[in-house]
């Protein structure tokens, strides 16, 4: 039955091609808006290279101290808190250091006059466990090489080919702010969606200008310099696991005498962390929600209330047939699904289009289009380029959200229509001109 219903409502596109063309670039736009504001947050939050492991991976960046004399002071943390509260927890596998004194540096490639700027990142060890790069050449620093500050480095792929002409770069050196540091590994490159490990240079924390082991910023235990990333072992209850986490911070707090220290309720679940901007205030994840829903929900409603007026007019000159259907027998479920059927086929054709100018828009917008909603990046860095690999944009949750929106739109514009056409007095369809 529903292969007839398909039939007839290809039939219809035929015969109606102009209110067909419209129905779907209606419903595509609408589809197209919807899924880039769905493609851009899949890309914040799910498990994309080299980080792989968001989904079992807590956050901390941040927290506040309100000193004795009554001011306060907030900044990410120091290198002691984070290994006091969070490098004891069961169940965690490592915990990775990022500082936040990333930045750009200036590469001196041998024989070029041209220097070459480049985002640097310093990291501890355990970094490269919590995110998985894919060795090209070489390996990472060692434990031996962070505690003694050897000037080593791990590099991307793009910029061993740009220095040496080949990925076959460990155990050379390169040149960074006229600083020596010898290679000792080259990672496929990462793009710039996953801006928490983008970089093209990679260094060991402790060669960073003014490290000091331990070292805290205001003279207090808890802030520093760092972001922490918790990687849970496999099988932990993630959320058992935040809540002790929590815990710890707040015991650690008050050892601190005088000095009260809060995290803000951090560690954070990854998709948290990504909209948590200050470092003295907690967002509000169920405002956000609101906010995030109902402009979805905007995108939905606008174009279902000008798609269904026109499938109303539709009905409108199908109510003899809709009437002499009746006549016979066919029950008004029967004639509202096959009304919802054929209007699904319209916006199925109108979800394909959707997607697809989804993507173009993304690609010929990706320098600023990681701005919707929460920024990704302050700015692109110098050279660098967006870069969108097929398993980002192609999944099945990609799909499966395109799908959904078409459904959802469907029954938008079509419930309304296919209720009052069916539930016409059958003389009146009879009658209907």
């Amino acid at each position: 039955m529903l292969k007839i219903y398909l039939k007839q409502a290809w039939n219809l596109i035929r015969q109606e091609r102009l209110f067909s063309l419209i129905y779907v670039v209606g419903t595509g736009l609408s589809v197209s808006m919807v899924m880039v504001l769905s493609i851009v947050f899949y890309m914040k939050i799910a498990n994309i290279y080299p980080e792989t492991n968001r989904d079992r991976m807590l956050v901390a960046k941040s927290g506040m101290i309100k000193h004795k004399n009554g001011s306060q002071s907030s900044s990410s943390l120091s290198e002691s808190m984070i290994n006091t509260c969070f490098g004891s927890l069961k169940g965690v596998e490592a915990v990775a250091l990022i500082s936040r004194h990333d930045g750009e540096c200036m590469v001196q490639p041998d024989g070029d006059p041209v220097q070459l700027p480049v985002t640097v990142k310093y990291v501890n060890t355990v970094f490269w466990k919590v995110f998985e790069f894919r060795f090209l050449n070489g390996k990472p620093f060692t434990d031996a090489d962070q505690q003694s500050a050897i000037r080593t480095a791990v590099i991307a792929e793009s910029l061993a080919r740009r220095l040496f002409g080949t990925t076959d770069a460990a155990g050379k050196f390169i040149s960074v702010d006229f600083r020596q540091y010898r290679v000792c590994g080259v990672v496929k490159d990462a793009s710039l969606v996953t801006e928490k490990t983008y970089a093209l240079v990679w260094f060991p924390y402790t060669v960073a200008d003014g490290y000091k082991p331990n070292g805290s910023w205001y003279d207090t235990q808890a802030l520093g310099d760092y972001h922490a990333y918790i990687l849970a072992s496999k099988g932990t209850d993630l959320k058992a696991l935040k809540k002790e986490a929590e815990e710890k911070a707040e015991r650690y707090g008050k050892m601190l005498g005088e000095e009260t220290f809060t995290a803000l309720g951090q560690p954070d679940y990854y998709w948290q962390s990504c909209f948590r901007y200050w470092s003295n205030e907690r967002p509000d994840y169920v405002l956000l929600s609101l906010q995030y829903g109902l402009i979805i929900l905007i995108f939905l409603l606008v174009p279902s209330v000008s798609l269904s007026g026109m499938t109303d007019s539709r009905m409108e000159r199908r109510l003899s047939e809709m009437g002499v259907r009746r006549a016979f027998g066919a029950p008004v479920g029967t004639l509202m699904t096959q009304i919802i059927s054929e209007n699904f086929l319209f916006t199925a054709l109108g979800g394909v289009f959707g997607l697809i100018f989804s993507y173009l828009l993304i690609y010929l917008t990706r320098d600023w289009i990681l701005q919707i909603g929460a920024s990704f990046v302050n700015a692109l860095p110098e050279g660098a380029d967006v870069v969108f690999s097929p398993g980002m944009l192609m999944n099945y949750q990609v799909f499966g959200i395109a799908l959904l929106v078409c459904f959802v739109l469907n029954l938008l514009s079509a419930l309304v229509p296919a209720w009052r056409a069916s539930h016409r007095q059958i003389i009146d369809s009879l009658n209907a001109k």
